[in-house]
């Protein structure tokens, strides 16, 4: 029976009525004679089978109609679950903390609904799933878009998703009863003295809103044991549950999610789990700026040895950059190799143009770099070992990670001072304490920065946007110090100093030495984006170039515009003069962020100590 179950299921043709009347008589018969142990057993004889599929289309490109088959063996895999009198699958509460960000929201929850569909993860009953739920903890200031969050909710509960709203006014009330029980606990949810309307306490951020949504988590889960069965899954909300290859233009809901969390989490020892990201970058344009340039320069190269009327010559294979943070311009301090060359822009044009039209949408996608997307370096998904595989982890990345019910112990550290790097810093706090138990596996989610209609991003932390400036200020001075809080918890760590110094002296020298370090980094790669910038100021210019030579023809002249308005933003944000420059490189400015690393640091274990009591009463 169980040869039949593999040959019949698998078939390019499953979907056949002949094919499906013999499932039905499989599962049938299956039923009748079978108790949950044997059912156990078919089951996973047909996950190696599934695994065998998956790994077939690996081996080359895959296509639509592959992945749509590799669904159909996922939803024969639940009529086996539905067999059984109890299912001890892990449930999963999706976490997803949003601000201001409408449009990003509903692509995260129409492509969870996708997935829900494609896969059936456990089942559903009076159509609801019965294994999902998710929470949105809402961060906005904007009423409109806090209407539309409430209403995204309402209409995936109403799909057979039961999704709950956790506004500010919630937020607020569970802040003042904590804070009021444990003062100390301030540096790890805020201070909320003297706010009294809950729209003063929007925008806190990222990391203190998961540390909050935690504590809501922790009163919703029963304790001990009665939760043991639930895995607690944090997103982002401009993240999508499906992936991007370098050979398609569609993206595919390729990956169960839930389906390998749940294998892995019951098969290894595991505490918490992080996937990544594949599509856009997930670090500051701050630190992207030197390599992007070295593109737009190669771009404007090949470009003006060409023809504007030929066809267009942009369609060669596109680049990945997946494997050595490429789009990293300080690559080498998160021990990758340092890459020289610059990547060729794959045109995203379609139909029938020109050299002169890759022109004018390459130009249309510069502003677009501001707000976190790189045009020339995207990340792509790669299979690799499969789904299950594991390998220990340095880094949590905090838009795609999954964590069991006790290990709320372990919240975002330093969460107030509101810095960037908060992933790797808890990244490395966690693979002291936990070690083996905190891994990394391939379960990536695709990452979109902006939003087609406007090509920004609808909520930036840091940055500030009027007519064609953009402002990265201080969204570039969260990223310089949060790297130096980072290789400062690397060094503490090593060392084993963060738990024994109790008056401060090694903190504080670790963390001014390593200022010292990151800031002459940012200083060398400031002066290289600025020569860059000249550079293809230059370039740009050159009288022979076709672009300067096209009279009375706006697309062109637009494109013009767009490339030096590109060009006078990488002046603003990285000039020395510039208020985020000035707060990084100088002694005197540099006092007050330091000071508060400092602080922070030597208080982590009592606020370790306070955020366990806290969980516990």
């Amino acid at each position: 029976m169980i040869s039949a179950l593999n040959t019949s299921l698998l078939q390019k043709n499953e979907q056949s009525e002949e094919s499906s009347d013999e499932l039905k008589k499989l599962l049938k018969k299956l039923s009748q004679s079978a108790d949950d142990n044997a059912i156990d057993r078919v089951i996973r004889l047909y996950e190696k089978t599934i695994v065998a599929l998956e790994q077939e289309i690996w081996k080359k490109s895959p296509t639509a109609s592959d992945i749509e088959q590799y669904q159909n063996a996922f939803l024969v895999l639940e009529k086996l679950h539905e067999l059984k009198t109890i299912d001890d699958r892990y449930n999963f509460k999706i976490v997803i903390p949003v601000a201001d960000r409408p449009q990003h929201l509903k692509h995260c929850l129409d492509s969870l609904l996708t997935l829900c569909k494609s896969y059936g993860y456990g089942g559903s009953k009076n159509k609801q799933y019965k294994k999902i739920s998710v929470l949105i903890a809402d961060d906005s200031r904007q009423e409109d878009n806090i209407k539309q969050h409430r209403a995204y909710c309402e209409a995936l509960t109403a799909q057979g998703i039961a999704t709950d709203y956790f506004g500010l006014q919630e937020q607020l009330a569970l802040v003042r009863q904590t804070a009021a029980e444990n003062p100390q606990l301030k540096r790890i949810i805020s201070d909320v003295n003297g706010i009294e309307n809950p729209a003063e306490f929007s925008h806190k951020g990222a990391s203190i809103m998961r540390n909050i949504t935690y504590l809501k988590i922790n009163q919703l889960l029963p304790q001990g044991k009665n939760n043991s069965n639930t895995l607690i899954y944090f997103i982002d909300s401009d993240q999508e549950f499906c992936i991007n290859t370098t050979d398609a233009e569609q993206n595919f809901y390729a990956i169960n999610y839930f389906h390998y969390l749940n294998q892995t989490f019951k098969t290894q020892d595991i505490s918490i789990l992080t996937g990544k990201v594949v599509g856009d970058p997930p670090v500051s344009p701050s630190v992207m700026a030197g390599n992007f340039q070295q593109d737009v320069q190669n771009f404007l190269s090949a470009a003006k040895k060409l023809q504007a009327t030929q066809a267009c010559q942009f369609h060669q294979h596109e680049t990945d950059s997946s494997d050595d943070a490429a789009y990293h311009d300080m690559a080498n301090l998160f021990g990758f190799a340092a890459r020289a060359q610059a990547f060729d822009y794959h045109c995203t044009l379609t139909g029938e143009h020109n050299n002169r039209d890759c022109f004018h949408n390459f130009s249309d996608k510069l502003g677009r770099f501001f707000y976190g997307e790189h045009p020339t370096r995207k990340t792509f998904f790669h299979y690799d070992k499969g789904f299950s595989n594991t390998t220990a982890a340095r880094t949590v990345y905090t838009g795609n990670y999954v964590i069991k019910p006790e290990n709320l112990a372990h919240f975002i550290p330093f969460a107030t001072l509101k810095l960037r790097m908060a992933g790797p810093v808890l990244g490395r706090l966690l693979n002291e304490k936990l070690q083996g138990k905190f891994v990394s596996a391939n379960l990536p989610m695709l990452h979109n920065r902006t939003v087609d209609d406007t090509g920004q991003s609808e909520f930036r932390a840091g940055v500030e946007s009027s007519n064609s400036r953009i402002d990265l200020g201080n969204e570039f001075i969260r990223q310089f110090y949060g790297d130096v809080m980072l290789f400062s918890i690397k060094k503490l760590t090593e060392q084993k100093t963060s738990d024994a110094d109790s008056n401060g002296q090694a903190i504080q020298a670790i963390v001014r030495d390593t200022y010292q370090s990151i800031r002459q980094n940012y200083i060398d790669k400031h002066h290289t984006v600025l020569q860059l910038k000249a550079q293809i100021q230059a370039q740009l210019d050159e009288p022979q170039n076709w672009w300067n030579n096209i009279k009375e023809e706006k697309d062109t002249h637009r494109a013009k515009s767009n490339f030096n308005n590109f060009l006078e933003n990488i002046q603003l944000n990285f000039d020395e003069n510039s208020f985020a420059f000035q707060q990084i490189s100088s002694a005197k400015h540099a006092e007050k962020y330091l000071h508060d690393i400092q602080h922070a640091i030597q208080h982590y274990q009592d606020d370790m100590a306070s955020w366990q009591r806290t969980l516990n009463s």
